[in-house]
């Protein structure tokens, strides 16, 4: 969960920071008690509600949590704390869409200051090596002419990706992580946007390469974008990405963890769709969560 900004209420703000400290010791019970407490004091706080939900959830409360859920969502209908995808994996609303940029903008601007030592150290996160040897596997390796890194966060792709191209674009949602990204230098270009937006105006046969390294797991249906991608690539242009994965007959589910999880089938049939070819898929894990490697898929197409 984003941590709670204020609400603007000293009192209410005592009373869940003491709410937080009872979670952290592993008395939920407590905790919710003092959240509604909280809430009395600032009834139009999005952020209290959100937490109340998550609490509810911890304690069993299904029902309470989706209300509190709701109320937070009606508070900001933007969404930025993240009442959206929680009512979706409880099955209240639908999966795509759920995760909303105002949500993920917020989630890794705060993310942001301690994202590469958390990911690279915390979850050991793979993902720009991944697409790295699954180019070496497929005997392309550079140079490009011109790649695209979707959703580039702090630039840990284009790192690993400035030696094989000639001229790299980032865009990501977080102006905090676009800042990291900035100051490395490895990019000719940054913008902050959304990935379907920012495809939308790359011109035709335009880039030799586009990257994605865990970024999927904040979008569903992925259709326009393979459909943009085809658009956008040159003749033997290559679309390289990382999923995690799941084995469910859906193309896509919101998983647990708050991740969107993408099946084979699913990939199969978007690829089809927009006219790609597939030059390799293979299961392979990007990060780990709680010491365990999260189940997914590195895939490299060509137009």
């Amino acid at each position: 969960m984003l941590k709670a900004r204020s609400s603007g209420n000293a009192v209410a703000d005592r009373r869940f920071a003491y709410a937080m400290a009872y979670k952290a010791g592993g008395d939920p019970v407590s905790a919710a008690e003092l959240v509604v407490q909280a809430l009395d004091e600032a009834p139009d706080w999005a952020a209290g509600w959100l937490a109340l939900g998550d609490l509810n959830e911890t304690l069993g409360r299904r029902r309470e949590a989706i209300d509190t859920y709701r109320q937070a969502l009606r508070l900001d209908p933007a969404d930025e704390a993240g009442a959206g995808a929680r009512l979706a994996r409880l099955g209240e609303m639908p999966p795509d869409g759920a995760m909303t940029p105002a949500h993920i903008a917020a989630l890794f601007d705060e993310y942001a200051p301690r994202f590469e030592r958390s990911l690279v150290d915390d979850l050991s996160y793979r993902g720009p090596a991944l697409l790295r040897m699954a180019l070496d596997g497929i005997g392309r390796n550079g140079p490009f002419q011109r790649a695209l890194d979707l959703g580039c966060g702090t630039g840990l792709v284009g790192e690993a990706f400035r030696p094989l191209c000639q001229d790299i674009v980032g865009v990501d949602l977080s102006a905090a992580m676009l800042a990291k990204a900035r100051a490395k230098q490895v990019y000719r270009q940054l913008e902050q946007a959304e990935i379907a937006d920012f495809l939308l105006r790359q011109a035709a046969d335009s880039a030799d390469l586009i990257l994605a390294a865990d970024v999927f797991i904040y979008l569903g249906d992925l259709e326009n974008i393979f459909h943009q991608a085809a658009r956008i690539l040159v003749s033997g242009g290559l679309f390289v990405f990382t999923i995690q994965s799941h084995s469910e007959p859906a193309a896509f589910i919101l998983n647990h963890d708050l991740r969107y999880a993408h099946s084979r089938g699913g990939i199969e049939n978007w690829v089809a769709g927009a006219g790609l070819h597939l030059r390799h898929l293979d299961d392979a894990w990007a990060r780990t969560d709680r010491g365990m490697p999260v189940p997914g898929q590195v895939v490299v197409l060509e137009r």
